[in-house]
Order: structure tokens, then C-alpha cells, then sequence
């Protein structure tokens, strides 16, 4: 195991794990114009499932987080413990992450920005993932 374990693509998310790997950030955009995070469905604004996949800016603000120092599952027993946090995106939405780098002072809307990874492990490597890092501190 690692501290990122393998994840592996299916038809739905090939398109996110694409731009990933080329290192973008995809969300989408509502056929009113709302900005939604990766996994959405439908607009909630107009309920239309009409959604484009847009590329964000990777910029965001850190609204909350906490350590885990238990592994939910098996597969995160090697990567406790990890800073999982909610970042409000530049675009608008809100995104559940893990958060990387400096996490020993961290405060509320402490700037935040995308960082990418590999999962699973050099034998058994997997998807490129998204996290977020705290902007370096002057």
C-alpha cells in the first residue's frame, strides 16, 4: 500500500483522469453558466443534465479541514494520518480534497493550490490525482 493508493479510471471519469495526467483540473458547467465540481450530474439550477467538462484554474481557499488519523478503509491504513479538507475553488465550488505540504499551521481561508500526484505505487502505478497544497508562505 501507499499513501496514495491506486486508482484506476472507469468510462465516466476517463475524461478527468485525461486531463489530470496533463495536468488540469476538470469541472463543469451548467447550461446556466454554474460552475460544479467533477462529479456532478445536473445543474441545480435549472436541473438540466446538460454539463461541459471546463478547466479550473487550480486556485482555491480552504474552508475547513481535519486529520485523519484512522483509516476509513484497508486501502488508506499506509497514508494515515492525512489532512482531508474542503477547498472552495476560484470558479465556485466546493471540493473535498486531501491537502498536502505544509498542513502544521493551517487557518481558514488560507490560500490553496493544486498539486499533482500518482497513485498506487512504480509497480503498480495508477491515475494521476489532484490534491491541494498551501500557497508557500512568504
Amino acid at each position: 500500500m501507499t499513501a496514495f493508493p491506486k486508482v484506476e479510471r472507469d468510462a465516466s471519469s476517463a475524461a478527468f483522469f485525461e486531463a489530470a495526467a496533463r495536468g488540469e483540473l476538470l469541472v463543469r458547467r451548467g447550461s446556466s453558466g454554474t460552475v460544479l465540481p467533477p462529479e456532478a450530474r445536473t445543474d441545480p439550477v435549472d436541473g438540466s443534465s446538460d454539463l461541459v467538462d471546463v478547466s479550473a484554474s487550480g486556485e482555491g481557499t480552504l474552508v475547513s479541514w481535519a486529520v485523519v488519523h484512522r483509516a476509513p478503509v484497508p486501502a488508506l491504513a499506509d497514508a494515515v494520518p492525512y489532512v482531508s479538507a474542503v477547498v472552495e475553488l476560484a470558479e465556485g465550488p466546493w471540493l473535498i480534497v486531501r491537502l498536502v505540504g505544509d498542513t502544521d499551521s493551517l487557518h481558514v481561508g488560507e490560500a490553496v493550490e493544486i498539486r499533482f500526484v500518482s497513485s498506487g505505487g512504480p509497480d503498480d502505478p495508477g491515475e494521476t490525482l489532484p490534491v491541494f497544497a498551501p500557497v508557500a508562505r512568504a
